[in-house]
This record gives structure tokens, C-alpha cells and sequence, in this order.
């Protein structure tokens, strides 16, 4: 989905570094001693802001996040093909990543990727999953912002 860059009153936090971690789905038992099942762990991501507080965010697909602890870590694949990640930094110049809006009727949070051609001066803004958007802006060497009203929103899912 396709709009318009436009003004934007919310405040913004400019993400200063990420993390990759990984959590059990039951911390407190273990299900593997219950059921005799394994479960994967869960990779997050975890946002230091420049305000000194941290934005986490949970449920992120293994490959993606994968691919941002390498890049993180300055890990460089032996493949020469491009994932998409690679391939759109190639085609247009990605200005800025804004985790900005939670999806409605869900806890899944949304983020806004800001884009132009090389050499147009108009702006171009895209929805995407924050993790994607994520992974584009490192590999582009772009910065990250997370809204107040979705750190609003994160921290009353917490209480």
C-alpha cells in the first residue's frame, strides 16, 4: 500500500542499537519435561531508544531475524544472489525506517518505510512488517524510529 509522505506530529525515538534475543514459549515449566515435545525458541528484537529505554518486540520469523543478527554482526553471506532486503536499497534510496502504528484488532505492530529514486526529490511511504523493515534498514544504513504512541501502546500491553 502506497501514500504520500506527509507531516507527521508524532514524536519519534531514534533506535541507537538492536539485539537479537530468543525466548522459551514457557519459561516457568518446561513442556518438554510435560509433553515430551520440543518447542523452538522465540526470537525477539529488542530496540535501545535514545532515551534510554528498550522496545521489544516478540514473535519474529527465524529467517529474518537470522539475517539481522548477521548483518548485526557483520557476518557477510558466501551467496551472491539478493534477497529482497538487498534489493531494494539497489533500486531507490531508503530514507528512513518508523515503527509508527499498531495493525487494528491485533497486537502486531506496523511499520512505515520512507523511499525515493534517485535524483526525484518526492518521498514515497510503504507499510511493512517491522522486522522486514528492520532488516531493509540495516542493510541500507538507514536509522530506525519508534513513535511515542506505539511505545504508549506497548507499555500499557505490559501493565
Amino acid at each position: 500500500m502506497e501514500e504520500k509522505l506527509s507531516a507527521d506530529d508524532t514524536e519519534l525515538l531514534k533506535v541507537i542499537r538492536i539485539d537479537v534475543l530468543t525466548a522459551s514459549p514457557d519459561i516457568f515449566s518446561s513442556e518438554e519435561e510435560k509433553t515430551g515435545k520440543h518447542y523452538a525458541e522465540i526470537p525477539l528484537l529488542n530496540f535501545e531508544l535514545e532515551n534510554g529505554e528498550n522496545f521489544l518486540m516478540t514473535n519474529i520469523p527465524v529467517s529474518i531475524a537470522i539475517e539481522i543478527a548477521k548483518k548485526l554482526n557483520g557476518v557477510e553471506s558466501a551467496d551472491s544472489r539478493l534477497t529482497v532486503a538487498e534489493l531494494i536499497p539497489e533500486l531507490c534510496i531508503v530514507e528512513r525506517v518508523v515503527i509508527d502504528s499498531v495493525v487494528p484488532y491485533s497486537t502486531a505492530y506496523q511499520a512505515s518505510i520512507e523511499i525515493r529514486l534517485e535524483g526525484v526529490t518526492e518521498t514515497q511511504r510503504f507499510q511493512m512488517i517491522p522486522s522486514h523493515a528492520t532488516l531493509l534498514s540495516l542493510v541500507a544504513g538507514t536509522s530506525i524510529y519508534v513513535s511515542n504512541s506505539v511505545i504508549a501502546t506497548h507499555l500499557d500491553d505490559m501493565v
